[in-house]
């Protein structure tokens, strides 16, 4: 005879609590992927500014504009996030 297994009152906590992160990760997922799209967009977009002016020898011209470009794309992401219907 195989023994059953019997649920009880901490499995289902379990459950509940599983499931109850789960949404929360389904509903946080846009809003991280935008916070992770603005960070990346500014230091990628730094950097390559950063060793642009390093070639070019045009000290900060290329780093504030590569900052500059980064901004905007970070947040167009973000309102594109944001105001998404």
């Amino acid at each position: 005879m195989i023994p059953t297994i019997m649920r009880n009152d901490s499995d289902d906590f379990f459950r509940k609590s599983l499931n109850q992160f789960q949404r929360f990760l389904r509903q946080s997922g846009p809003a991280a992927g935008a916070a992770y799209t603005l960070m990346g967009s500014i230091l990628f977009l730094g950097a390559l500014g950063f060793f642009l002016d390093q070639y070019f020898n045009t000290s900060p011209v290329l780093l504030l504009l590569g900052l500059g470009l980064g901004i905007v794309v970070g947040f167009y992401e973000l309102a594109k996030t944001i105001f998404k219907k």
